[in-house]
C-alpha cells in the first residue's frame, strides 16, 4: 500500500546569549599641558567595533575611549583623552563563519592608577556580552496519507532581521553660568520604548549627560552639571511593518562637544554630538499548519517527534530606583569644607536573578567626588565613592524561566556633606530591562509504517476509559476513527476525568 508522508522544513531564528568574556586593558595617556600633580578622576568607555565569526569561535574587536581629569603642578586642571584597541575571542561550537553575532562592551571599573610627571597609566577590565543569532531547522510532516492524523497550527516567533547600526544623536544644552573651560563630558543613552512602523524603527529613550567644567570667575571654580533629556530617533528598516516586534540594545560609544558663543560670557550653549551604536532584532509572529500526531487503524505507526525553540519578547521597560550610601575619610584627614562636583559615575552589575514576578539585581555604583578640605590652603581633593546596591524590580508577567537582559546607568548623582569627614551619596538609577521567553514546542517529524495490527473479528467492543483529555486520546489508544466513536457514543463529553463506558460496533470481517 502507498504510504508517503509529505515533509517540509521549518527554519526558526532566535537570540542566544553566549558566555561573557572579560579582558584587562592597560592604558597610558601623555600630558601635553604641563606637569601632572595628581589624578582627579578616570573614566573608560568601551565599544564594539567589529565582529568576525569563524568555525567554533568569534573575534570581537573593540575600542576603549578614556578621559582622565588631572590637576597640574601650577594648580590648574586639564583633561587627557585617548583610545586603545582590544580583542576578545569567544569560543562556542555552534558558531560558523556565516553566523550572525552581536555584542556590547562594558567597563568594570579602573584600578592600578599611576601618575608620573607627564603621563597616567591605569588598567581596566572590559566585559563583552555577545549575542548569537541561532538558526534551528526542523523537518515536519505537513501531510499524511492512509493514517488518521491530528492537524494543528503551530505558532512561533521568528527573527526576520538582525542588524548593527550606528547614528549621531545631537543634543543642545544651555549652561546655567559662565564657563572658562570644559574638562569632561560624558553621556549615556537608555531605551524606554521601541516601536515598529512601515519601513521604520522608532527608538525612544533618555540621554543622561554630566559635564565637569571650570567657571569664569576671578578664581575659577570646579563645577559639574547633569542633564536629562528625552530623545526620539528613527532608523530606516526595509520591509518592517507595524505588527513586528522589535528589541534593541543601545550604547553611547563617544561624546564630543562644541561650546557655542564666547568663553567667559554670561551664559553659554553646548552642542553635544553623541555617537550611538545599537543592535536591533526584528521578530515576526508566524504559524504553520502541520500534522502533530497520527495513527493507523490497520497498521502500527512509528512516530518520530522533535522539539524546536522560538523566542517571544515579553516586555521592554525603563524603571527608576533610588539608592544611597556614604563614605568616610581617614582619621588623619581634615574635615570637608564643601562639595565641588561629582563625575558621571559607572555601574557594575554583580548579579541578576529572575524569580516569580521579580528581578533581583545587585551591583556597585562608583563615582569620583571633588571637594575642598577645611584647612588653611582650602586644598582640593577627590575620592572614588563606591555605593553597593540591591534592587528588586516587580514584573507581574515574569516567571523564573524568562531570560532577562538589564542595563543599569546612573540618571542622577548628588553628594552632600555637613562640615564633617563623611560624604553622603544619593543617586537615581535608570534600569533598562528586556524580558524574553524561550518557548519549546513538539512537532511530528517523521512517520514509519510498522506491522499490521491484529484483526479484531468481534462485532462489538466494550471499553472502559479511565481518563482522557480529548477525543484524539481515546481514538488513538483504541485505534478507532474518532468519527465512529462519537457517532455511536453521542453522549460522550471531554475531558474524561472519571471512568466512562464506551461501546463500538464494528463491521464483521469476512
Amino acid at each position: 500500500m502507498a504510504f508517503e508522508p509529505k515533509n517540509a522544513e521549518l527554519e526558526i531564528k532566535y537570540t542566544k546569549a553566549l558566555a561573557e568574556d572579560s579582558i584587562p586593558v592597560v592604558m597610558t595617556l601623555q600630558s601635553g599641558e604641563g606637569a601632572i600633580s595628581r589624578v582627579v578622576s578616570v573614566s573608560a568607555t568601551p565599544s564594539v567595533e567589529q565582529i568576525i565569526p569563524s568555525t567554533g569561535s568569534v573575534q570581537i574587536d573593540g575600542k576603549l575611549g578614556v578621559k582622565i581629569i588631572v590637576e597640574n603642578v601650577d594648580g590648574g586642571y586639564s583633561c587627557l583623552e585617548g583610545a586603545n584597541n582590544f580583542t576578545i575571542h569567544n569560543m562556542n561550537a555552534e558558531i560558523l563563519p556565516e553566523s550572525e553575532v552581536f555584542a556590547t562592551a562594558h567597563s568594570l571599573g579602573v584600578n592600578s592608577v599611576q601618575a608620573s610627571e607627564h603621563a597616567v597609566t591605569f588598567t581596566t577590565n572590559i566585559l563583552v556580552k555577545p549575542i548569537f543569532l541561532a538558526c534551528e531547522k526542523v523537518k515536519y510532516v505537513s501531510e499524511l496519507s492512509v493514517a488518521q492524523q491530528k492537524r494543528d497550527s503551530i505558532f512561533y516567533t521568528d527573527i526576520v532581521a538582525g542588524t548593527a547600526q550606528e547614528f549621531d544623536l545631537d543634543i543642545e544644552l544651555d549652561m546655567p553660568q559662565s564657563v572658562s573651560k570644559v574638562l569632561c563630558v560624558e553621556s549615556v543613552a537608555v531605551l524606554s520604548k521601541i516601536e515598529s512602523g512601515n519601513d521604520v524603527v522608532s527608538l525612544y529613550g533618555e540621554m543622561y549627560t554630566n559635564l565637569v567644567y571650570l567657571t569664569s570667575d576671578e578664581q575659577p571654580k570646579l563645577k559639574n552639571q547633569r542633564y536629562n533629556q528625552s530623545f526620539t530617533h528613527e532608523l530606516l528598516a526595509n520591509n518592517i511593518t507595524s505588527s513586528d516586534v522589535v528589541t534593541a540594545t543601545m550604547q553611547t560609544s563617544a561624546t564630543t562637544y562644541e561650546l557655542q558663543g564666547e568663553l567667559n560670557s554670561a551664559k553659554g550653549t553646548i552642542l553635544l554630538k553623541n555617537l550611538v551604536k545599537t543592535n536591533i532584532f526584528v521578530r515576526q509572529n508566524k504559524s504553520i499548519e502541520a500534522v502533530v500526531d497520527a495513527f493507523c487503524p490497520k497498521y502500527l505507526l512509528n512516530n518520530e517527534y522533535s522539539s524546536f525553540t522560538s523566542q517571544n519578547m515579553r516586555k521592554t521597560e525603563l524603571n527608576f530606583e533610588k539608592i544611597d550610601g556614604s563614605i568616610v575619610l581617614g582619621e588623619d584627614s581634615p574635615r570637608i569644607d564643601r562639595i565641588l562636583a561629582v563625575c558621571s559615575g559607572n555601574v557594575i552589575t554583580k548579579s541578576v536573578d529572575v524569580g516569580d514576578k521579580v528581578i533581583n539585581a545587585t551591583g556597585v555604583l562608583g563615582c569620583y567626588v571633588f571637594y575642598t578640605l577645611d584647612d588653611e590652603e582650602a586644598t582640593t581633593q577627590s575620592i572614588l565613592a563606591e555605593v553597593p546596591f540591591s534592587l528588586s524590580l516587580k514584573k507581574d508577567e515574569l516567571v523564573p524561566e524568562n531570560f532577562v537582559k538589564i542595563n543599569i546607568v546612573p540618571k542622577d548623582i548628588e553628594a552632600r556633606n555637613k562640615k564633617s569627614k563623611e560624604i553622603d551619596i544619593l543617586a537615581e538609577l535608570a534600569i533598562e530591562s528586556i524580558v524574553l521567553q524561550n518557548d519549546n514546542d513538539a512537532i511530528l517529524q517523521n512517520v514509519h509504517l510498522g506491522e499490521k495490527r491484529p484483526v479484531n473479528n468481534s462485532a462489538m467492543g466494550l471499553y472502559i476509559i479511565p481518563e482522557a483529555k480529548d477525543l484524539w486520546d481515546v481514538s488513538k489508544s483504541l485505534a478507532i476513527p474518532g468519527e465512529l466513536i462519537i457517532q455511536q457514543n453521542p453522549d460522550l463529553s471531554f475531558p474524561i476525568t472519571t471512568p466512562q463506558r464506551l461501546i463500538v460496533y464494528r463491521e464483521k470481517s469476512v
